[in-house]
């Protein structure tokens, strides 16, 4: 049974974040994230200039180089963006082949987030797409345009996906929230939910049209909690070391509710 249908799921966000961790989206955050009892990472996907599935949050390398470049990821090609250096442990930008293969090597599944803020969302569908091909990686797509959702599933028609979504969004993505699992989005099995959404409600709702429901970013382990008992079935997280502690102490009892 693929790990995207266990419940309750703590997945590291970036791999991990904060004080006592290594830079985000790199394979030693998520190898950090493992060691810490993680069997699920999230990361984020966009092209390099040259076409690349490369692992990186921002569009622009200005945050993780410490002010020093502020060049747009999709200026810069591959070769280039794999030299720089991006601080503690000579922490580097990996691929996202690099990235499942590692993910390969130790068991641990993968949710690839695809960018929208990008010039070309085709570019990152494909490229994607290519970089899963042949995987045996236990995988999930996610992205806040269903668009990406759509051309990605096209591509690796066996990954599955998960629609995100966020406190106060366009009309527009809330209709289509609406429509997941419904006449038009069936594809779309779970939805990926900003905590500020995650209402006893919301959850209700989309429990009983058949959708598995993650919440993000979930850092407060009695928030966790709580919305583990909602029936969540993933949190995703930037400790989840201190996640899966909270989760452990309570025991079985106080997950019941997480079927999903």
């Amino acid at each position: 049974m693929s790990v995207w249908e266990t419940a309750p799921l703590v997945v590291g966000h970036r791999g991990g974040r904060g004080a006592g961790w290594p830079p985000e989206n790199t394979i030693a955050a998520f190898e950090q994230a493992r060691l810490q009892g993680a069997r699920a990472i999230e990361l984020d996907v966009r092209t390099s200039a040259d076409g690349q599935a490369v692992v990186f949050h921002d569009r622009t390398l200005l945050r993780m180089t410490a002010g020093r470049d502020e060049r747009r990821i999709d200026d810069v090609a591959i070769a280039e963006l794999r030299a720089l250096d991006l601080g503690p442990s000579d922490a580097r930008i990996p691929t996202l082949a690099e990235v499942l293969a590692w993910a390969g090597d130790h068991g641990v599944a993968v949710n690839v987030e695809l960018k929208y803020d990008v010039p070309r969302l085709a570019a990152v569908a494909r490229a994607t797409a290519a970089a899963v091909g042949g995987s045996r990686v236990d995988l999930l797509f996610s992205s806040f345009d269903p668009r990406l959702l759509a051309w990605a599933g096209a591509l690796a028609p066996s990954v599955p996906r998960a629609l995100l979504t966020h406190a106060g969004q366009d009309l527009w993505a809330d209709v289509i929230r609406g429509l997941v699992r419904g006449p038009i989005v069936r594809a779309v099995r779970a939805l990926h939910l900003e905590q500020a959404e995650a209402t006893p409600q919301a959850l209700e709702r989309y429990r009983r049209r058949g959708l598995r429901v993650g919440v993000w970013t979930v850092n407060d382990p009695a928030a966790a909690m709580r919305l583990v008992r909602l029936g969540v079935g993933s949190i995703i997280t930037d400790s989840p070391g201190e996640i899966l502690a909270a989760i452990h102490e309570s025991g079985p009892a106080a997950v019941r509710g997480s079927a999903r």
